[in-house]
């Protein structure tokens, strides 16, 4: 069940809606696709150096996530059922008022090339106990596409949906996920010149 979840990220049917582009800066496009329900859709890429060994490592090194993963306070494995499979908990400060949030996601790397991996990131809530002090953030969709175009490039894009639970209200929450987009793929591109491509 899981997998056909996250190939059904990757159906063009899924994808074809239609973007608003909100940002543009320093090399960095995030458009937004309003849902009914008030949530938004959001959407990055970027043109940068680096290779898939280099993007791997980095989303791997959950030692160092928050070195460019914004907000993010803490990230760990939980566990790895295969290689390609990781169930990770991440904690998250929000910005006061609001309360700090955790979540658990289930991630599955699918290489369908030798130039493009994919990662589908579904929301794993129940497989973690609930932590005092943070509101968990249960219903989460995201997927990374990364090309690799010439020898030291790769475009990357990221799509993801996510409800940040308890009482926020959507314009707040879709304002702080569109500034943590931007700053995650900013900071993304300096951390991954630390990781080989070799």
């Amino acid at each position: 069940m899981r997998l056909l979840l996250l190939l059904l990220l990757f159906c063009p049917e899924l994808s074809a809606l239609e973007w608003q582009r909100v940002k543009n800066k320093h090399g960095i496009e995030v458009y937004q696709h309003a849902l009914p329900n008030g949530l938004l859709k959001l959407k990055a890429y970027m043109l940068t150096e680096g290779c898939l060994a280099s993007f791997e490592a980095l989303l791997l090194d959950t030692q160092n996530a928050e070195q460019w993963l914004s907000s993010a306070q803490s990230v760990k494995v939980i566990e790895s059922p295969s290689p390609d499979e990781h169930l990770v908990y991440t904690r998250f400060n929000a910005p006061w008022p609001i309360q700090n949030r955790d979540m658990v996601t289930y991630s599955r790397i699918f290489r369908t090339s030798n130039s493009q991996t994919q990662i589908g990131i579904q929301a794993a809530p129940n497989v973690y106990p609930m932590q005092d002090n943070y509101i968990r953030i249960e219903h989460v969709e995201a997927s990374w596409v990364i090309n690799q175009g010439s020898q030291n490039s790769i475009s990357i894009e990221y799509q993801a949906i996510a409800d940040p639970a308890g009482k926020i209200p959507y314009w707040l929450g879709n304002s702080v996920a569109k500034s943590n987009v931007f700053k995650t793929f900013k900071k993304m591109r300096e951390r991954l010149k630390l990781y080989s491509c070799n």
